[in-house]
């Protein structure tokens, strides 16, 4: 009996002392269940790697912003903020500071706010910025690339004239990875 009652204590100290220890690295991870969200901004980080800019827009952050969708904000945040692209370190930044950002390399515009695509696409025309959206039709709103759901899988259409137009070269790996 008495060897029960150190087991059990024993057990839930060890317990105990793995969530004091355990919580802090806990609170920062992103859960697992916006997968969705964890794609999108995957393949952000893949359409800025695998993709060219002109000379004068390698200087300086690589700059990624994102409107309208938080959690994919929180993961480029989290998983890709400050990694190379080129020689340049990656930024992300959210929707307030789009509008005063010397350059932004690409630009996510989740379906909340396309309403406001108009308006980006206006600003930018001219602009070596990739523009990234995710409903339908967005391709013809003048977004670069467009995320579809095609039988439970994030795919991508491109639109290649849009982006030679803003002098954003496409990597062989992102022209191989959008449906024709």
């Amino acid at each position: 009996m008495d060897f029960h009652v150190r087991k059990y204590g024993l057990h839930t100290l060890l317990v105990l002392v793995f969530y004091l220890f355990a919580a802090p690295w806990r609170a920062q991870t992103i859960p697992d269940d916006n997968t969705v969200a964890i794609i999108r901004a995957n393949y952000l980080y893949q359409f800025a790697n695998n993709s060219d800019w002109p000379a004068e827009n390698k200087k300086g952050p690589f700059v990624v912003g994102i409107v309208g969708n938080s959690d994919v904000y929180d993961i480029m945040v989290s998983k890709y903020a400050s990694k190379p692209i080129g020689s340049q370190l990656l930024t992300v930044i959210g929707a307030s500071e789009v509008a005063t950002a010397p350059h932004v390399h690409v630009l996510f515009v989740d379906r909340s706010k396309k309403a406001d695509l108009a308006k980006y696409t206006r600003d930018l025309r001219g602009v070596s910025t990739l523009i990234v959206t995710n409903w339908e039709g967005a391709l013809s709103q003048g977004a670069h690339i467009n995320f579809l759901s095609i039988d439970g899988s994030i795919r991508f259409e491109m639109n290649k004239t849009g982006m030679q137009e803003s002098a954003v070269t496409p990597g062989v790996k992102i022209v191989q990875w959008a449906i024709q």
